[in-house]
């Protein structure tokens, strides 16, 4: 029987952030149904209904949302159903015109469609679910493990809203451009390079940041401030690849440990962005960073889906402010829309530079993979020095 849904789908960082995290569950616990390219993190606003009227259905939802200019929320941390059936969720601290949609939705679909029970609930509690399938031998592990990831408590604001027949998109009405777009208009990615713009553009006008920007006095007091990525603990085969100096593991090991203590102050701050070990027979990301001098910040890379007690977890596209200059930290540097200041980054190694050298001055991107700054962690005045 055909079936409807109506949903808000993440983009940008957030998107991100929650496709990543669900698959690393699948992948880790093996839970099934997720993949990178099936996983799409969203808010359930109605549904499953049905009707044997779409027209009026779609009428309906474009009249409902076309009403609403702006409408926000916030990531608000980790949550957990267990009734029946155990569910993981990212909880969303919803703003009144989010509600007042949902409601709106409701109480106009209800008149000519079969809708669901939990739809007439009058305590909706929006959440974009994590982990359900297959998980409730599991449900303990997954748990503890999620308590070591940062989720960040960002605004988040709904540039599209989506109505779903099977599964699949049937329209999506655009808030930033005011219009209905068919499947394949929803679906174009220069379109929504049109929805961005718009939306950057409303922001700048309500004199809103694109970014939150932590000032690195929050962090520090009388410290240094220290990057490095890719130091890859343990990876036997890292000295191959990327044609690292040194004739075994353990010589490497011993060198990237004794670098990092040598140049670290217990009192410094460290900016790991990311892939800290890897290997078959590598040592817990723990063990390594017990060993390690300063108090360490740490972004994920695509190796580090161990649980993360001996570092502050942050999230990828972390955005710093020092001595007047603004840096966003990331792992693989994909520049996100809207930002045209300098991109830190690790993951590309020493093995294309010709686009990812030390310093790229016209692309403002700096590659502080281990390979790139002597295996040692470099500090951010040094790094200033250098671009300017």
């Amino acid at each position: 029987m055909t079936h409807y849904l109506i949903e808000f789908r993440f983009s940008g960082k957030a998107k991100g952030i929650l496709k990543d995290l669900i698959y690393t569950i699948s992948k880790t616990y093996h839970v099934k149904g997720a993949t990178r390219k099936k996983v799409v993190p969203h808010i359930s606003l109605a549904g499953p209904l049905y009707t044997k009227d779409q027209k009026k259905l779609v009428k309906e939802f474009q009249n409902i949302v076309k009403k609403y200019d702006s409408i926000s929320f916030k990531l608000d941390g980790f949550d957990k159903f267990e009734r029946e059936n155990k569910v993981i969720f990212v909880k969303i601290k919803p703003s009144k015109e989010l509600l007042k949609l949902r409601n709106e939705i409701v109480k106009k679909l209800k008149k000519f469609c079969d809708m669901n029970e939990h739809d007439y609930e009058k305590d909706y509690s929006p959440h974009a679910t994590i982990a359900f399938k297959d998980i409730d031998r599991k449900f303990n592990q997954i748990w503890n493990y999620l308590e070591s990831w940062e989720i960040p408590k960002m605004n988040q604001f709904v540039l599209r809203v989506t109505l779903i027949k099977n599964s699949k998109i049937l329209y999506e009405y655009d808030l930033m451009l005011k219009k209905l777009l068919r499947r394949s208009e929803a679906l174009n990615r220069s379109l929504f390079q049109k929805t961005l713009e718009k939306y950057f553009e409303k922001r700048k006008k309500l004199g809103l940041e694109n970014w939150t920007i932590l000032e690195t006095d929050d962090v520090t007091d009388k410290g240094k401030i220290f990057l490095i990525s890719d130091t890859h603990f343990d990876h036997k085969n890292i000295i191959r690849y990327c044609n690292r100096p040194f004739t075994s593991k353990n010589k490497m090991n011993e060198a990237l440990l004794n670098n990092w203590n040598f140049t670290v102050g217990k009192s410094d701050i460290v900016f790991f962005l990311g892939d800290l070990a890897y290997g078959r027979d590598r040592r817990p990301i723990d063990y390594w960073l017990s060993k390690l001098n300063g108090k360490k910040f740490f972004i994920r890379g695509n190796h580090d889906k161990d649980i993360i007690t001996k570092a502050k977890v942050i999230p990828d596209r972390y955005t710093i402010s020092y001595k007047n200059q603004k840096f966003m930290l990331m792992h693989d540097p994909h520049r996100p829309f809207g930002w045209d200041g300098w991109i830190i980054h690790g993951d590309k190694h020493n093995n294309n530079l010709e686009d990812f050298p030390g310093i790229h001055k016209k692309n403002k991107t700096i590659n502080i993979c281990s390979e790139m700054i002597q295996y040692t962690p470099i500090s951010l005045d040094e790094l200033i020095s250098k671009i300017k």
